[in-house]
């Protein structure tokens, strides 16, 4: 029916009728509206006096990490031990410490690429990492990366009401094992180096 044969009823049913290309365009004019005010509010939480302390808190734990190595061997420059790999292949003792400090820079790895996730909302993903590592040091027997990764986690928890719950629902269980599997692998190295350590007698 033309529109010059409508009645000003049916004319104003056409004009209210809604095509599906303007229903798409519609969902996704309100989907960007949506994104755009979550990032709002992401900017708005991460600029507030408390998530800068805990960006600071992150910063400095992954620095501590990163420099355990490093400490560790110029602690044995300064006894007098001498070259690595010499001390590796002579001392089990040391070369399976040295392998625990090298553990920590992957630590810090994760930990960077989790406070990552939290900047961006997502705390069920950083909190479950947070949870993997600490598991890690407690085999590692790191006292400033348990207390660090402890420090972390409750940072993030106390203001994640929720997040695990939600972030189980979203990504179920396949989702969860592929977001922390770098910490699964973290703990996995933990553990054999805890049992290397009780072997060699490191650990009583």
């Amino acid at each position: 029916m033309s529109k010059k044969k409508m009645t000003p009823a049916q004319k104003a049913a056409a004009r209210r009728e809604v095509t599906p290309e303007q229903r798409e365009l519609a969902q996704k004019r309100e989907a960007d509206r949506t994104e755009q005010r979550a990032a709002a509010a992401r900017e708005r939480r991460m600029g507030t006096k408390s998530e800068q302390l805990t960006r600071r808190i992150f910063t400095g734990v992954q620095v501590v990490l990163v420099l355990i190595p490093f400490a560790l061997l110029g602690f044995n420059g300064i006894m007098g031990g001498g070259d690595i790999q010499t001390m590796m292949q002579g001392d089990p003792v040391f070369a399976v410490t040295f392998l625990m400090a090298m553990v920590q820079p992957f630590v810090a790895w994760i930990i960077h690429f989790s406070y990552k996730h939290h900047a961006d909302g997502d705390d069920g993903y950083t909190l479950g990492n947070l949870i993997g590592l600490t598991c890690a040091e407690l085999c590692l027997q790191n006292p400033l990366g348990i207390a660090g990764c402890l420090v972390l986690l409750w940072r993030v928890w106390r203001s994640a009401d929720g997040a695990l719950a939600e972030w189980k629902a979203r990504r179920n269980l396949g989702g969860m094992l592929v977001d922390i599997s770098g910490a699964l692998v973290v703990f996995v190295l933990a553990a054999i180096c805890a049992f290397a350590s009780w072997r060699v007698g490191i650990w009583s």
